[in-house]
């Protein structure tokens, strides 16, 4: 096997390998080959990483023609060193830094396994020949998966190649998820506060005699999407072929997935919750519930059946879990990894 740089003649092997993840954990869209193709330039979810796409490098492992593993490793500006564990190496903020936007395995093929640890070994030399003070992994997850998927509890089969290169998890990610049918919605409790809940777009804010002392931001997946693209993605209920590692073949028999012609805009099925803060002062009183129903209810207003949010764990969260709990349930943990130099 060898590692080689990504070039279109790769798409259909690096589109089946991302869908083969996407299927494991991503809620709402599956991407086909020209939404991966689209991803690998600009990320769709997260601006702020734009302008790292345009020095980032596609690497590829293969062995016999086949694609075993595939990462995109890319440059954050800006970066704070998310997640960062005390004593967990140099001081990480700084203005640029070096990041493995996302890296995939075939799972299940030991031969996928060493190639995943060949191509992340080839990334941390590079790092170090740059002289960086450490590598970072997954952080916002690949362009082409709107819910930017970090790695995943449901890829149990990367943990082991990087880990032995050193990577850790110093901050994980816990992913909840819920319905928007008004139904299954919490009650205040007796001590809510009586606020004025505002709406502007995707924002919800909470008011009280003048003052604002929260807000809930959410954005509707899928809403990103250029008119050029949203037939680009499908639903996950959708049968599609390539799933399986290489060498099994595909229903269709040419590699081309199956699919029904899309419905609505994808994604629109799940809304994606990414910031709700309350003021200290007013923590306990019931503006974080107020908050989490009126946000859900514009989201199903909009279709939306689904919401989900990631919530950075460790010391401190324990009354952001209760709340969220009562809207829904953990569904996934989610990791940024590191390694120090």
């Amino acid at each position: 096997m060898e590692v080689v740089p990504y070039s279109p003649e790769w798409l259909p092997g690096l589109g089946s390998l991302a869908r083969a993840h996407a299927r494991l954990v991503v809620p709402g869209t599956i991407p086909d080959d020209v939404a991966v193709a689209r991803g690998l330039d600009r990320h769709l979810a997260w601006p702020f990483y734009t302008p790292g796409m345009d020095a980032s490098q596609v690497r590829l492992v293969v062995e016999d023609g086949e694609v075993l593993a595939a990462a995109q490793l890319g440059i954050a500006d800006h970066g704070w060193g998310y997640g960062a564990a005390d004593g967990d190496g140099p001081d990480w903020v700084h203005d640029t830094h070096a990041t493995i936007f996302w890296l995939f395995a075939w799972p299940g093929l030991p031969a996928a396994d060493r190639a995943a640890a060949l191509l992340a070994a080839s990334m941390v030399r590079w790092a170090r020949g740059e002289g960086l003070p450490g590598l970072e992994a997954f952080r916002g997850g690949p362009g082409f998966l709107q819910f930017g998927t970090q790695c995943s509890s449901r890829w149990p089969h990367l943990w082991g190649p990087l880990r032995s290169l050193g990577f850790r998890q110093p901050r994980p990610l816990v992913v909840y998820a819920g319905l928007t049918d008004p139904d299954t919605l919490p009650e205040p409790g007796d001590e809510a506060l009586p606020v004025e809940v505002v709406q502007r777009r995707g924002r919800i804010e909470a008011w009280l005699d003048g003052t604002q002392y929260g807000v809930c931001d959410a954005e509707i997946l899928g809403d990103r999407l250029g008119p050029d693209l949203k037939a680009h993605y499908v639903d996950p209920a959708d049968p599609v072929a390539d799933v399986a590692h290489p060498g099994t073949g595909t229903s269709d028999g040419d590699g081309t997935p199956r699919r029904r012609a899309p419905g609505r805009a994808p994604g629109r099925r799940w809304g994606h919750v990414r910031r709700l803060w309350v003021d200290e002062d007013a923590r306990g009183l019931g503006i974080g519930t107020a908050l989490m129903r009126a946000q859900v209810a514009r989201l199903a207003a909009r279709g939306v059946g689904n919401w989900a949010l990631h919530l950075p764990d460790g010391t401190g969260v324990g009354p952001a879990h209760g709340l969220y709990a009562r809207f829904g349930r953990v569904v996934d943990h989610q990791y940024v990894l590191r390694l120090s130099f």
